[in-house]
C-alpha cells in the first residue's frame, strides 16, 4: 500500500517545491504531474489539506527528499494522511 500510495503522494509533494504561496500549491501539483503524464485529479484536494492543516513548510521540506518512499516515510502523520487522502 505505500508503493501504491507513496509514489503519486511523493510526486504530488516533489511538484509544490516552488509554490510557496495560498492558491499556487494545486497549480504547481497539475502542472507538474501533467508535465509527466500523471494524473493530478488530487491536487486541489491536497491543496486543501495543506492549507487548512498548516502543512506548507513540511511539503516544502519533503519536496527536497529525492526518494518517494523515503520523502512518504519521513512525511508527519498529518502530511501522510493528507496524501493519503488526496491520491489515487
Amino acid at each position: 500500500m505505500l508503493v501504491k500510495l507513496g509514489l503519486p503522494a511523493a510526486a504530488m509533494a516533489g511538484a509544490m517545491l516552488s509554490a510557496a504561496l495560498a492558491g499556487e500549491w494545486a497549480d504547481a501539483c497539475v502542472a507538474t504531474l501533467e508535465a509527466d503524464g500523471r494524473d493530478s485529479s488530487g491536487c486541489a484536494c491536497l491543496e486543501a489539506e495543506i492549507e487548512a492543516n498548516d502543512l506548507a513548510d513540511e511539503f516544502l521540506a519533503l519536496a527536497e527528499i529525492e526518494d518517494p518512499a523515503e520523502r512518504y516515510d519521513s512525511a508527519s502523520a498529518e502530511a501522510q494522511a493528507a496524501m493519503d487522502k488526496c491520491t489515487r
